[in-house]
């Protein structure tokens, strides 16, 4: 395997993590507006619902990108 498969193979691992933690962390975000905080009043859910959809689209970005490096990954072992 040559130095630019093993970067891009990397990048790929890399954004397929990035995207995983986003995931988790919209989950959390989600979860935490739907558990009580100790008769605290959420003053600005809309900016957790915010966050969990610009959470949700970095995620869904960082997959399209590992995708795109993947699929570039197998032309160039197929070639």
């Amino acid at each position: 395997m040559d130095q630019q498969q093993k970067v891009l193979k990397d990048k790929v691992a890399d954004y397929k993590r990035f995207g995983f933690i986003l995931v988790a962390l919209s989950m959390f975000l989600f979860i935490g507006l739907l558990v009580p905080a100790q008769g605290l009043a959420l003053h600005h859910p809309e900016l957790f619902i915010a966050a969990v959809f610009l959470t949700l689209a970095l995620a869904a970005f960082f997959h399209r990108i590992a995708m795109k490096a993947e699929k570039q990954l197998q032309e160039d072992q197929q070639s």
